[in-house]
């Protein structure tokens, strides 16, 4: 699209985001209408028109049945397309099974969440969960089962996380909770009862058949103040390698790296 139509298209969208599609239509034969009479009034009196009555009814009628119909499509279009995108990117920042965030959206807000934390010079935490033995899950009871088992975790660990926490589906049988305004302690005991909570509740993946799955989680985590913190990558680096360490250690343990 050119420079001048890609302009023009922007203004139309603004205009249909905030009036919406009818009301815009509305509007454009209002207006052109006014610009109708206008040039009308002009022309008649420079030809020395003394019964502008006609012109006048003509003027009003072409814009009053050209413009609806032409604008109406055209903004009905534009609606669609606003719609469509706006559907596009939430299907491009959420994760198809969970139906959580996905790790882009997880970058995305990160950077959002630290450039509020170093005004307010508050502490941000990560917090990254790791399903232990999560393929030994799939080989015994199937893919099927494991896909309900995350699932089920996505709702058990977002139940423990506060409102304004951000819980994402990482990758894999990984998660990741952003948690603003944290400090080191108040995050590892959010983390620790992630972990007892999940370790003693097996889950029931299929209510009419088969044993409960026990589900233990290896937990990887770093806080600091938004000052010294670096920004969301840097966060992730640290907590993944936390979660390594919480694997070296046994797993269905917390594991803390300091992101200074």
């Amino acid at each position: 699209m050119e420079k001048g139509g890609r302009a023009s298209y922007e203004w139309q969208r603004r205009i249909v985001r905030r009036l919406g599609s009818v009301r815009a239509v509305a509007l454009f034969t209002l207006v052109s209408t006014v610009v109708s009479l206008a040039i009308t009034a002009v022309a008649m009196t420079l030809d020395g028109i003394e019964d502008p009555f006609l012109g006048y009814i003509i003027a009003i009628i072409v814009p009053v049945v050209l413009t609806p119909p032409i604008t109406g499509m055209q903004f009905a279009l534009i609606e669609r397309l606003d719609e469509a995108e706006l559907a596009l990117h939430r299907l491009a920042r959420t994760d198809e099974l969970t139906g959580l965030p996905n790790r882009r959206a997880l970058i995305e807000a990160g950077e959002d969440v630290l450039s509020r934390s170093r005004r307010r010079g508050s502490d941000v935490a990560l917090l990254f969960v790791d399903v232990d033995h999560f393929k030994q899950i799939n080989d015994t009871h199937g893919h099927i089962v494991g896909d309900l088992v995350l699932r089920h975790l996505a709702r058990r660990i977002a139940g423990g996380l506060r409102e304004t926490d951000l819980l994402c589906r990482f990758g894999g049988e990984e998660f990741a909770a952003l948690l603003p305004d944290t400090d080191e302690q108040s995050a590892a005991e959010i983390a620790e009862r992630l972990r007892r909570t999940t370790a003693a509740s097996p889950i029931m993946a299929r209510q009419s058949e088969g044993p409960a799955i026990p589900v233990t989680l290896s937990l990887g985590l770093t806080a600091a103040e938004a000052e010294s913190a670096g920004d969301i990558h840097r966060l992730i680096d640290v907590a993944d390698r936390a979660v390594y360490a919480a694997k070296e250690a046994g797993r269905d343990t917390v594991a803390m790296r300091s992101a200074v």
